[in-house]
């Protein structure tokens, strides 16, 4: 083997190496974005600081609290922009909520387990880009995000 091939070889290798596999990898194993996880219900997961950066960098975020009118306009108050959808109504307000079923929907309650509650239900319903921002408005405020309409 001459000079010149052996240089192509190690070439191809290097072609290999950074180009071929990790393309590879990908379609075996899903790529992750940083920041976002997906759950066995079909929704991403994301922390209030993606959540943030998500609102600020799109028009195409819709932000639905799944919290009650009363906790919605509360104390805490809510994430600016966001819609009220209480989640014991949520079911009968889907037909509200429709035209954002092809949008990017944050949804947020008031801890974890109310958020991905909606979520699910959002996800089964029909949405195509749920995600759950994680510690509800609680963790919204934990990390020092500004609410609207606190009281």
């Amino acid at each position: 083997m001459n000079a010149e091939c052996r240089m192509r070889d190690a070439e191809m290798k290097r072609w290999w190496l950074l180009v071929i596999l990790p393309s590879a990898l990908c379609i075996l194993h899903p790529c992750r974005t940083v920041g976002v996880s997906r759950t066995a219900g079909g929704y991403a997961e994301i922390s209030p600081t993606v959540a943030a950066e998500m609102i600020l960098d799109s028009t195409q975020v819709v932000v639905l609290d799944v919290r009650s009118e009363p906790d919605f306009r509360g104390p805490e108050g809510h994430i600016a922009g966001s819609l009220n959808a209480p989640l014991d109504t949520i079911e009968r307000q889907l037909p509200e909520l429709l035209p954002y079923q092809n949008q990017t929907v944050l949804v947020y309650g008031e801890t974890s387990t109310d958020g991905a509650v909606a979520a699910k239900l959002l996800t089964v319903a029909g949405f195509r880009n749920v995600v759950h921002v994680q510690g509800g408005i609680k963790g919204w405020i934990e990390r020092g995000y500004r609410t609207v309409n606190a009281q």
